[in-house]
């Protein structure tokens, strides 16, 4: 528990500091971090109370104050402010022309709140459809033509993403349909202006879909395909992510490969089409797997499928069909069960920052139901979404996050022909996209040392000595046969004290001259030093004693160049990974290790060219990245390389703050 009083203590610092240079949106990200590992540390909210951006933030971090410490003068003292202010206590007396004046203005302004309610109010029962008459200047042929060619541009459009989209790998994003404009990091190579562009997640900066308009034939959308990182997710799962309309996405991941954290903005509800009540976005991942990212600041972990509208200086709603949801913000946590959604107010400084705790789960309204039947043709009313209360949620969410992957995963039989766009056709390696006997055979192996995505590839103890029977001693030998049978005669005995004086005499001056630079001390340290990690299986590693309460699981190949295992804290507090020490095959010689993650986050990106990498004496951590295993907690570890790995030759081990190691092999 020192441990995590240390990592407490160090961000609060941190924290300070970003205050202290006025950067409090980087402070606030720190704190986020502070109230995971304690809630209620007085401290934590003392600084969010000075990042706050406006009085309900304020009022906010005032009363978890005083909740946990009931005297802090300072917070009552400002509470006591806050109050008087708006009760309106401290009010200068008005004069009779300024009153007279203040009821002209308000009864001015009452009568055209008046005709804006009303106004809101009929165009509500239009479109409810209690009213007959949709606009003066449409008969009720030119509605049904325009929802007609609404309806028809939709699938043209969903269709057209589908088509365009198909082929999208791991960690992509496709332009799907028009209009779609983005902006690329500064050093992207690739364009992305034309439907079926597709580039790497990592090279866009910025992203606007551009409304539905049917006079330009416009409806923009684009589709992410994102690495599922939640630990019982299969290796190269993907989690398919559609934004449509208008809808604007910054992408905050910094040099990840996936998206790991974004800020995410849409429009109110259309006016255009019955088919689009509202713009933003929808997630869809695989049975049984599912993705934890930052999106506006708040923590959204998501298993089944869901959809996000978030209006600037407003809410952020998440609703969720078909799964659960965990959404965490300002501290606090809520679950949300399928056929429910939770709002998050937005602020800041740009209207986007999460500024709220999640809202209670209320039950799905029906401009949901249809946007998720327009989007998926699933969904279309509460009949067809089997609920899961906020209860059942959360058992299921912290089920699959903390204990490893040990049960068997089965292709859901519910993947409908109708889920137009976000099932897609796909060629990335994930088991649910087609469901067919050989990919149920994938999922059906108990943890092993041996499991792999495909049964071919399964790797076995005995040829981790592959790589070092090229290289060993015994080569050594085959130089001797090359010399004449005299020579080989004259250096056996040369072996022994007693015929060292018969190698002299044996040997001419020419001779004595060709044998002088020995080919055994020029190849017997090579191989000894390069290769005997490896066939001798002995601890090379940093020599930290075993962990007993912290486990590894074995090593997996999510992609065919990465290194991929799960760690799991059972210590009875956090752990933090302090060094990594990996052995690994320098084929092709080009091949070096390239970034390390944790559940998606990038720790290091140095690169090493060469083996052993020993981290960090060869390259710092990236500082301020989130090193931290949580008590019961598991997270996935990643090493990436350049090119595609060897079936084996590879030793890794973990070293953590508590002063004990955890070691795997393949």
């Amino acid at each position: 528990m020192n441990g995590s009083g240390d990592l407490l203590n160090a961000k609060l610092r941190d924290a300070a500091e970003f205050l202290k240079a006025g950067q409090k949106k980087e402070a606030r990200r720190v704190l986020r971090e502070a109230l995971e590992l304690d809630r209620n540390n007085v401290a934590t909210w003392e600084l969010l109370w000075r990042a706050t951006y406006n009085v309900k933030e304020e009022l906010h971090c005032l009363n978890r104050i005083l909740a946990i410490d009931p005297n802090h003068i300072s917070a009552k003292q400002r509470l006591a402010v806050l109050q008087s202010v708006s009760g309106g206590s401290t009010r200068q007396p008005v004069s009779r022309k300024k009153r007279r004046e203040s009821v002209i203005l308000l009864l001015l302004l009452g009568s055209l709140v008046s005709i804006v309610c009303v106004s809101v109010a009929g165009f509500a029962l239009i479109r409810g459809g209690y009213l007959p008459f949709a606009l003066p200047n449409l008969t009720a042929t030119a509605l049904a033509d325009r929802n007609a060619s609404c309806q028809a541009l939709i699938d043209r459009a969903i269709q057209a993403s589908g088509s365009f989209c198909g082929d999208t790998g791991s960690n992509r994003v496709c332009y799907g349909n028009t209009t779609i404009k983005a902006e690329l990091v500064q050093d992207a190579t690739q364009r992305f202006s034309e439907r079926g562009d597709i580039i790497p997640v990592n090279g866009l900066s910025r992203l606007t879909a551009s409304p539905l308009n049917l006079n330009g034939n416009e409806w923009g959308i684009a589709v992410f395909k994102l690495i599922a990182n939640l630990p019982r997710s299969l290796p190269g799962e993907t989690v398919t992510m559609v934004v449509f309309g208008a809808a604007t996405l910054d992408n905050t991941s910094a040099n990840s490969e996936n998206l790991e954290s974004f800020y995410f903005s849409s429009e109110l509800g259309q006016i255009v089409c019955e088919k689009v009540p509202f713009d933003g976005l929808m997630i869809s991942s695989p049975d049984g797997s599912g993705i934890r990212f930052m999106v506006n600041g708040s923590e959204l972990t998501l298993m089944g499928s869901a959809s996000i509208k978030a209006i600037k200086n407003g809410d952020m709603e998440v609703s969720v069909y078909k799964g659960s949801a965990r959404i965490v913000s300002n501290g606090e946590e809520q679950y949300v069960g399928s056929g429910e959604k939770s709002r998050v107010q937005l602020g800041g400084e740009d209207g986007t920052e999460s500024i709220s705790a999640p809202s209670e789960p209320e039950p799905l309204d029906q401009s949901e139901l249809d946007m998720a039947c327009t989007m998926t043709g699933q969904y279309c009313s509460q009949s067809e979404i089997t609920p899961i209360s906020p209860e059942q949620a959360q058992s299921l969410i912290e089920s699959e996050i903390t204990s490893t992957p040990t049960i068997t995963l089965t292709p859901s039989a519910t993947v409908q022909a109708t889920n137009t766009l976000l099932v897609l056709p796909t060629t990335t390696p994930s088991p649910r996209a087609t469901v067919s006997p050989t990919r149920t055979l994938t999922r059906t192996p108990g943890p092993s040392p041996t499991i792999t995505r495909t049964p071919t590839r399964t790797r076995t103890p005995t040829r981790t000595l592959t790589p070092t029977r090229t290289n060993t001693p015994s080569q050594t030998p085959s130089l001797t046969p090359s010399l004449t049978p005299t020579q080989t005669a004259s250096l056996t005995p040369s072996l022994t004290p007693t015929q060292t004086a018969s190698l002299t005499p044996s040997l001419t001056p020419t001779q004595t001259a060709s044998l002088t630079p020995s080919p055994t001390f020029t190849f017997t340290p090579s191989p000894t030093f390069t290769f005997t990690p490896s066939p001798t299986n002995t601890p090379v590693g940093p020599g930290a004693p075993s962990c007993g309460a912290v486990s590894l699981s074995a090593i997996t190949n999510p992609n065919t160049n990465e290194l991929g295992m799960n760690i799991t804290n059972n210590s009875g507090g956090p752990i933090t990974i302090n060094r990594l020490f990996a052995y690994w095959v320098k084929s092709p010689v080009s091949q070096k290790l390239d970034r390390v993650l944790l559940s998606g986050t990038l720790l290091w990106n140095t690169s090493d060219n060469d083996s052993p990498s020993d981290i960090p004496d060869e390259g710092n951590w990236i500082n301020g990245a989130n090193r931290t295993i949580l008590n019961a907690e598991t997270r996935n570890f990643v090493l990436r390389f350049q090119d595609d790995l060897q079936p084996t030759g590879y030793e890794v081990y973990i070293v953590f703050d508590i002063g004990c190691q955890v070691v795997g092999t393949k």
